[in-house]
C-alpha cells in the first residue's frame, strides 16, 4: 500500500501532461447545470434517478407498488415531464387495484391543486380518486408532483416525499450530506489486495505515454481507441444515457496493478466531465471485487454516491464508475474481475 501511495503522490506532482492548463480557445467550456438552463433530457434524467431512489426506498421498506413523478421546469408553463417505475408489481390483483392508474391519479391531483393529494377539503373532479400518497413541492423554480401507490396511505406518502427530497438534491447538483456515522466500516469493504488500477486523463496520450515509458524505463505501450456505444463492442451508459464516445487509451503493467492513460474526445462522458471540471489528472482508482460487486455497489449507493455515473460492459466483465470525487477526491471503478 505504501508503494501505491507513493505512486499517487508522484502522479499528482507530475500530472502526466502538466498541471491544470489554462483553457485555450476552442476548448469545451466548463459547464454547470441549474434548473434555469436544463434541457428536457437533463431534467428527465434527474427524475429517473429520483424514481430509482424511491424504488430502493420502497424495497427497503418491504413494500411494492408504482412510483410516479412529474416535474415542470423553471420558466415552463405547461410541459410537465413525467416518468414511472414499477416496484414489484403494477397492480394488486387480490384487492383489484390498478396501481399505475392510482399513482398517476395522485400525481394528477397534485398538479391540479399544487398540494399533496387526498386533501378532504378538495372537491374531486373527473379522473381523480382522492387517495393520499401524492406529494407536491417547489424548488428553484421547478414544480414537482411525486406519488407512490401500493402500500398504506402513510407509507405511500413517505416514499413520495422521499422522492421529492432526492429530486431537490439532483436539481441542486449537491452531493448527499454524509454524516461521520456513514463512514463506519462497510459490511463489504474494499480490500487493498483488490486494488488493480490508476486511471489518468491526459492532454496528449502519445506525449504522455512516451514520457511515462521513459520515466519507468519500459517500452512505449500500444495506444488504441475504444469505441464506447450502446450497441458496440464495448456498450456503456453515461449518467443513465446512451452516449457514444471514442476513448484513446494505453496501459502500463505495474505488477499487481496497471497505470492506465486516457485521452478523451469532445463528446459527453465521465472522463470529459472530469476534465472539464478539474483539468487533467487521476480520474479513478480501480478495484476487482469478484462476486461482491453487487453488494459493494449497493452499499456505496446507500451512502449517497451515484453508482451509475458510468456502467460499461466488455467481454467477460464490466466496469462501474462510482461518483465519489467530491468526497474521496477521486472516483472509483468497481469491477467483478479485470
Amino acid at each position: 500500500m505504501k508503494k501505491i501511495l507513493a505512486v499517487l503522490a508522484a502522479l499528482c506532482a507530475i500530472g502526466c501532461s502538466g498541471n491544470v492548463h489554462p483553457r485555450q480557445s476552442g476548448d469545451t467550456p466548463v459547464t454547470t447545470t441549474s434548473p434555469h438552463d436544463m434541457k428536457n433530457d437533463q431534467l428527465r434524467n434527474k427524475i429517473v434517478k429520483a424514481l430509482d431512489d424511491m424504488k430502493a426506498k420502497a424495497e427497503e421498506m418491504g413494500i411494492q407498488g408504482v412510483a410516479t413523478a412529474s416535474v415542470l421546469g423553471e420558466g415552463e408553463t405547461s410541459d410537465w415531464i413525467g416518468e414511472m417505475k414499477v416496484v414489484g408489481t403494477p397492480c394488486n390483483e387480490k384487492e383489484g387495484w390498478n396501481l399505475v392508474a392510482i399513482a398517476w391519479s395522485k400525481c394528477g391531483e397534485v398538479i391540479a391543486t399544487g398540494a399533496d393529494s387526498g386533501n378532504p377539503d378538495h372537491q374531486k373532479i373527473m379522473g381523480e380518486l382522492g387517495f393520499v400518497g401524492g406529494a407536491y413541492d417547489e424548488f428553484d423554480g421547478c414544480k414537482m408532483a411525486f406519488a407512490f401507490s401500493g402500500a398504506t396511505s402513510e407509507d405511500d406518502l413517505l416514499v413520495a416525499k422521499y422522492g421529492i427530497e432526492r429530486m431537490k438534491e439532483y436539481l441542486s447538483d449537491r452531493p448527499k450530506e454524509v454524516s461521520p456515522a456513514d463512514f463506519e466500516p462497510l459490511a463489504t469493504p474494499l480490500k487493498k489486495e483488490q486494488f488493480i488500477q490508476v486511471n489518468i486523463i491526459v492532454d496528449d496520450i502519445h506525449r504522455a505515454a512516451k514520457a511515462w515509458a521513459a520515466l519507468l524505463g519500459v517500452p512505449e505501450p500500444e495506444i488504441w481507441v475504444n469505441h464506447l456505444q450502446t450497441n458496440g463492442e464495448y456498450p456503456y451508459t453515461y449518467r443513465g444515457k446512451d452516449v457514444p464516445c471514442d476513448l484513446q487509451m494505453c496501459v502500463f503493467e505495474m505488477g499487481d496493478w496497471v497505470l492506465e492513460l486516457h485521452q478523451v474526445d469532445g463528446t459527453p462522458s465521465t472522463f470529459r466531465e472530469f476534465q472539464d471540471k478539474h483539468g487533467f489528472g487521476v480520474h479513478h482508482l480501480g478495484f476487482e471485487v469478484g462476486d461482491d460487486r453487487d453488494e459493494v455497489i449497493r452499499e456505496l449507493k446507500a451512502l449517497g454516491f451515484d453508482t451509475e455515473r458510468t456502467i460499461g460492459v466488455y467481454p467477460g466483465s464490466s466496469w462501474t464508475i462510482v461518483d465519489t470525487e467530491d468526497v474521496l477526491g477521486v472516483n472509483l471503478n468497481i469491477k467483478p474481475k479485470r
